[in-house]
């Protein structure tokens, strides 16, 4: 028998191959995977990507019908959890698991401690519960940083005469975006009301800077969806249901259509929610 745990990562005496501690993590690991595989297989064909277009400048390309990185997440780790169950039974000399992930999850839950004593134990811990850790990353990725445009201070540089805009992509924290556009007051919103920019080190209004941004992408033209986050992500949220009724209704047209799918202006749609939250007659 192994005379140290064969995790690596810890490597304390012990007389299996797994010491009791790794042999419970693995556990608590195997136990996890039917529901890791359940929420790859949605994030996998999820359709509600944060569009890049707002980032970069350009439209993003058509979106594929399912995201292949967390799809070669979930069969790696479908393949791991049905291999290192076959590994296990047949060392054993016993029945393996017949039928899904999830059912060989389970088999080498009730046989962990067989895990424990084979000696690839070290192995097996190592790659399930990284691929464990991948999943779980890939199921609750990190917020996006909020772009709230180029930095717009004027410098004067040796090559040029007149002075230039830094231009320095800015970006907001993610969380502090969030707190920022669904408040208009009080204390916990002052850790998302400016910007410092890390070329010029200019200070700037995060509020400032969302308008002159708006103004900056006001004629480009965005598919719905896409025109809706970026909205959300600037402070501004519409509801789908109310821009799908000025389009029924023929107040919404597109501007161009990008195969089958029609693009609009961001402005006409800004403009429609000024026309309708003041509506003809209104003294507010």
């Amino acid at each position: 028998m192994s005379a140290t745990c064969r995790n690596r990562k810890c490597g304390r005496p012990c007389a299996e191959f797994l010491c009791s501690d790794c042999t419970a993590e693995l556990a608590d690991t195997i136990e996890g995977v039917p529901w890791l595989l359940e929420q790859l297989a949605v994030t996998e064909l999820r359709q509600d990507r944060v569009s890049r277009g707002l980032r970069t400048g350009s439209r993003p390309d058509r979106p594929l019908p399912f995201d292949p990185d967390v799809a070669a997440i979930r069969v790696e780790l479908d393949n791991a959890v049905c291999g290192w169950a076959r590994h296990i039974a047949e060392t054993r000399g016993v029945k393996g698991p017949s039928g899904s992930a999830d059912d060989a999850a389970q088999w080498l839950g009730v046989h962990v401690a067989a895990v424990r004593l084979d000696e690839a134990a070290g192995e097996i811990h190592r790659e399930i519960t990284r691929l464990a850790e991948v999943a779980l990353a890939a199921i609750n990725p990190p917020p996006v940083p909020g772009f709230r445009g180029p930095c717009p201070t004027l410098l004067r540089t040796l090559q040029h005469e007149k002075p230039v805009e830094c231009g320095e992509p800015l970006y907001v924290d993610a969380e502090a975006a969030t707190v920022y556009s669904s408040n208009t007051s009080g204390a916990d919103v002052d850790v998302a009301k400016f910007i410092t920019c890390p070329r010029c080190n200019v200070r700037h209004d995060v509020a400032k800077l969302e308008q002159e941004l708006l103004v900056r992408i006001g004629k480009q033209v965005f598919e719905l969806p896409d025109l809706l986050r970026v909205l959300r992500e600037l402070g501004q949220p519409i509801p789908r249901g109310t821009v799908a009724s000025w389009i029924s209704r023929g107040q919404l047209q597109p501007q161009r259509h990008d195969g089958d799918r029609p693009l609009y202006r961001l402005d006409d749609v800004r403009r429609l929610r000024t026309l309708t939250s003041h509506p003809k007659g209104s003294t507010a």
